[in-house]
């Protein structure tokens, strides 16, 4: 499992609160066809989310869950009027695979 814990500041002066970004147990569906992945997204006041992405590969599906975590969470920042987290979770660039 890849974990990553994150402190959000938020900019309204509340109090900091720890994020905890989760992707793990990549394994094939029970169809034979497909794969899924866990994703799960705890911290935020709004809502935490915890769900399963499919795709048609485990690559996919990881790229997918990373692809999900940054924009949740950028998403989540913007609506609690913004703050900053530490260490950062940069904006999605969809489908740029860092060399």
């Amino acid at each position: 499992m890849l974990e990553l814990t994150t402190t959000f500041t938020p900019a309204d002066g509340t109090e900091p609160r720890i994020i905890t970004l989760r992707i793990g147990d990549v394994r094939p569906d029970t169809d034979g066809r497909t794969w899924s992945v866990a994703v799960e997204i705890l911290g935020f006041k709004r809502r935490s989310d915890k769900v399963r992405l499919k795709q048609v590969d485990w690559p996919h599906a990881i790229r997918d869950a990373a692809n999900f975590v940054i924009q949740r969470v950028t998403d989540e920042v913007e609506l609690a009027g913004g703050g900053t987290l530490d260490p950062p979770i940069h904006p999605p660039v969809i489908g740029e695979v860092s060399r």
